[in-house]
């Protein structure tokens, strides 16, 4: 308890909320677009937001290492040096972070696109199967071979862009807040575009592909567009909380964090963004306050770990909802594209003149 009284604990309890929240918005609503709107069942999640902390580390490696004269770059000595330079050099920490979280969100972007080959030929289980594989086989790979993030050990010392800035839990609280705002805007961007035409066809093609194609629409462009981006906002995802942790470790990449995000999704409402949002607002605060170390910052202390606990709970959850309400706590809407809001206006007006005529002839 003495750290929710201390100020700076609470300052960082509350910087930590904030960003994992802003972290699980991205993913969630990535995932959304994805089997939500067009019916990719993407399993492989976790692997584009990895690739993301992958480029952040790798980044930081090739810029930071050939100035301080690094030899290993994945010892503790090495990700001192890298930290001392990084706190004076404000100008560089922050020109490193914008460009990687560019680069983390193309390089993403691109990875989805390829991973959208195998949505060509497979469907439903078969592609879920084959993109969970891939990204677990992806994770082993990197794990194994050390030089991409130090291997098992992984890698730290990647200077947070405001690192330099003092005192420190109130960095700590900026920088969770640029990543809310971050979250907030790519929610509003998604919104805007699948509140369009594109976003009625996206449903099309998750309800009957042949029908889509038959008027004209191309499913496999559509589905390469929508791994696409929502990969690419994973990365981003990504690179953002390596930035915060100022460390990568392969084995935090799991397949079951897939399922979390996917029980966010399940939740909030499939197919309706603000249900996924409400989701992962949920199941955030439920992951953070069934963890030991908060539970032993409330006075609380568990005798058994709680994380296989957690897992349990999730996937009861997501058999729970499928069972009693596929629709989620918000149902899927319609699209509301411009013409919608007119021909809605018209069809209201319309109900009300008549409503009019009949009380009139009454």
């Amino acid at each position: 308890m003495l750290m929710i009284t201390d100020p700076s604990g609470l300052i960082i309890l509350i910087s930590s909320l904030i960003m994992y929240l802003s972290i699980y918005i991205m993913l969630s609503v990535s995932t959304n677009i994805e089997y939500g709107f067009t019916g990719i069942p993407n399993l492989g999640k976790t692997l584009f937001y990895f690739m993301g902390a992958i480029v952040a580390a790798r980044i930081v490696i090739l810029v930071y290492d050939p100035i301080i004269g690094a030899v290993n770059p994945f010892d503790a000595k090495t990700a001192v040096m890298r930290t001392s330079y990084a706190i004076q050099n404000p100008p560089l920490t922050i020109s490193i972070f914008i460009l990687t979280t560019i680069l983390a969100i193309i390089i993403s972007g691109v990875l989805g696109y390829l991973a959208s080959y195998p949505a060509i030929s497979l469907r439903e289980d078969f592609l879920a199967i084959t993109l969970l594989i891939f990204g677990e086989a992806m994770r082993i790979f990197v794990r194994t071979y050390e030089p991409i993030v130090g291997g098992v050990f992984g890698i730290s010392g990647i200077p947070g862009p405001l690192i330099w800035f003092e005192p420190k839990p109130l960095a700590s609280l900026i920088y969770s807040s640029i990543c809310m705002i971050i979250a907030v805007i790519v929610f509003l961007l998604l919104e805007s575009f699948l509140n369009s035409p594109l976003g009625r066809v996206l449903k099309a093609v998750r309800d009957d592909d042949l029908v889509a194609s038959v008027f004209g629409k191309d499913p496999i462009k559509v589905r390469a567009l929508v791994l696409t981006i929502g990969s690419g906002i994973a990365g981003l995802a990504g690179a953002l909380y390596t930035f915060y942790s100022q460390a990568v470790f392969p084995d935090d990449f799991v397949p079951p964090f897939t399922f979390f995000i996917l029980a966010m999704v399940l939740l909030g409402g499939v197919g309706n963004n603000v249900g996924t949002v409400v989701g992962a607002v949920l199941l955030s605060l439920f992951e953070r306050f069934s963890q030991a170390s908060m539970l032993e910052l409330l006075g609380i202390r568990i005798g058994f770990d709680i994380s296989y606990f957690r897992y349990m709970m999730i996937g009861l959850l997501i058999i729970l909802v499928l069972m009693f309400r596929s629709q989620g706590m918000i149902p899927e809407k319609p699209v509301k594209t411009p013409l919608y809001e007119i021909l809605l206006r018209r069809f209201n007006t319309g109900t009300k003149r008549q409503e009019k005529v009949n009380e009139n002839n009454i």
